[in-house]
């Protein structure tokens, strides 16, 4: 959901905003496979439609879910800058070694001896970059052996979601996703991560999207998006899909007190863990919620992509999937977006515009297809054969599917 708020400054203006957040994640570990790009533009906005008279008409919610994007886009945009400042310009190809942070910097909330925070992993490159494990995280991942090569970082990307859907689909398909494939993602990218690794089709993820957008056309998006969409996960998700998300996938969030840092999160203890998990991801003011933050474990949180738009994932590789053309975003490395496919005549605009409000249901039907077919001219250029590799194998331990 980052780019519900971060498609106002895309167009007209030429705001480095958008480049900040997809530069920040290939400066962390990910190999690029054989990529393509292409201009779009053009501009076509879905209606919005007045529903129930005893809330606020959806015109109303739109209008304010903009003015709250816009007034929160402007201290992300000021935090982002600040990074971009400090940094150089050097790119990274492969995911550099973490250090272990002194025993002292290592958090203990007073809990059991488990839940305690164990260990704390702070990036070399970018300081501000955290990831944390708890004492019984570290154990299950210690039991596991990794992991099939190249992995698949989904992008947030709103109610471009049907598009991720439809690469999957294609992934799964072909082979290049497995069951051992790791999988990461930020706010929509993370909602695709949970759907594969739980065992869903995609057919059926498709049809669950299509009943979160109808909700969103019909009574409005602002303030109830969070509501609606943990409705829908906590109906079609079966019961056992933090055990399969154990360890494969990565949710990408942002703690924001007491300063903005990227956090990933790789262990659920329930469904709800999960499914909070995924929501804290996708949580933007105004949209996902009436609150200023979410509160996840105890810590106040805004969405994933504000830090990792397109997480690493633990594969010593990894694929990124970006539902947003990279060449309007001036970033290079992506593996699969709309750039991919030459008969992809999507717009720029269109994209940015149904990333913000959901399109009608042709087209938003219609990304399916196109995340498939853009996903088959990347498979074309990069054979299962030739880039999926069996780094190790799976122990089985109840923390995969």
């Amino acid at each position: 959901m980052a780019s519900l708020f971060i498609s106002h400054t895309l167009f007209p203006s030429k705001s480095r905003l958008f480049r900040g957040l997809t530069l920040y994640p290939h400066r962390h570990g990910f190999a690029s496979f054989t990529n393509c790009s292409k201009n779009n533009n053009n501009l076509t906005t879905p209606p919005s439609q007045d529903q129930d008279k005893k809330l606020p008409s959806s015109k109303e919610k739109l209008s304010f879910a903009a003015a709250t994007g816009e007034l929160f886009l402007g201290i992300a945009s000021k935090l982002i800058k600040n990074r971009l400042n400090n940094e150089d310009s050097t790119s990274l190809v492969f995911l550099r070694p973490r250090k272990r942070i002194n025993e002292s910097e290592v958090e203990n909330n007073g809990n059991n001896d488990k839940e305690r925070i164990g260990l704390v992993m702070k990036d070399e490159i970018e300081p501000e970059v955290i990831w944390e494990q708890r004492v019984k995280d570290i154990e299950a991942e210690n039991e596991r052996r990794v992991v099939t090569s190249p992995g698949f970082s989904f992008s947030g990307g709103g109610f471009l979601l049907p598009y991720h859907l439809g690469v999957a689909q294609f992934l799964i398909e072909k082979g290049y996703i497995q069951e051992t494939t790791p999988l990461a993602g930020s706010s929509a990218g993370a909602i695709v991560c949970a759907v594969i690794a739980s065992g869903a089709t995609m057919d059926l993820a498709l049809k669950v999207a299509k009943i979160l957008a109808d909700d969103c056309r019909r009574k409005g998006t602002a303030l109830r998006l969070g509501a609606v969409l943990r409705d829908l996960l906590n109906e079609y998700l079966p019961p056992d899909s933090h055990t399969r998300c154990n360890g494969r996938i990565r949710v990408a969030i942002t703690q924001i007190l007491w300063r903005p840092r990227g956090l990933l999160v790789d262990q659920f203890d329930s469904r709800e863990d999960l499914i909070n998990a995924v929501i804290t991801s996708s949580f933007i003011p105004g949209y996902v919620a009436a609150r200023p933050a979410a509160i996840f474990r105890n810590r106040l949180c805004l969405d994933g992509g504000l830090t990792f738009f397109m997480p690493p994932t633990s594969a010593s590789k990894t694929v990124r999937v970006c539902a947003f053309p990279a060449s309007r975003m001036g970033v290079e490395g992506i593996g699969i977006s709309p750039d991919c496919n030459p008969e992809n005549r999507v717009t720029g605009r269109e994209l940015f515009s149904w990333a913000r409000e959901p399109a009608d249901e042709e087209n938003f039907e219609r990304l399916f297809e196109l995340g498939y077919l853009d996903a088959a001219v990347w498979g074309e250029q990069n054979p299962v054969e030739d880039i999926v590799v069996d780094e190790s194998p799976l122990v089985e331990n109840g923390s995969r599917m």
